[in-house]
C-alpha cells in the first residue's frame, strides 16, 4: 500500500484529501505545517508528498526543497489556490490549482507513483 503525506494548513482540506485517498487504497498521513511534514517524513517516509504552496512559516516550495535534500527522488505534487503567487515549479513536481478534482488528482497520483516506482523487485 503506497503511503501519501498530505501537507495543508487548512485542516478541512487535509481531512477531505485523507478520506478520499484512503478510499482509493492509499495509506495517508496529514501534516498541517512544513515542520510537521518534516517530522512525519522522518517517522515514516512516504512514497509521495502532496503539499499546499501557501502556508504560514514554511511554504510548500521550501518544504519540497528540504524534503528533496533528504530524498532527491521523492515524488511530489504542489497545490495552490493562488497559482500566480507560485514561482517556478521544481523539476519533477506536478502542480494543480485549487480547487482540484479529487478524481483527477487520484489519476495523476497513480501515474506519478508508477513512474517513480521503477521496475518491480525480484
Amino acid at each position: 500500500m503506497k503511503h501519501i503525506l498530505i501537507v495543508d494548513d487548512e485542516e478541512a482540506v487535509g481531512y477531505v484529501f485523507e478520506r478520499y485517498l484512503a478510499i482509493k487504497g492509499y495509506r495517508v498521513s496529514v501534516a498541517t505545517s512544513g515542520e510537521q511534514a518534516l517530522e512525519a517524513w522522518g517517522a515514516a517516509r512516504p512514497d509521495l508528498v502532496i503539499t499546499d504552496y501557501k502556508m504560514p512559516g514554511m511554504n510548500g516550495d521550501e518544504l519540497l526543497r528540504r524534503l528533496r535534500a533528504l530524498d532527491p527522488t521523492l515524488p511530489a505534487v504542489m497545490i495552490s489556490a493562488n497559482p500566480t503567487d507560485v514561482g517556478p515549479i521544481p523539476a519533477g513536481v506536478a502542480f494543480f490549482a485549487k480547487p482540484v478534482s479529487l478524481d483527477t488528482l487520484a489519476e495523476h497520483l497513480d501515474a506519478i507513483l508508477r513512474r517513480f516506482s521503477g521496475p518491480p523487485a525480484g
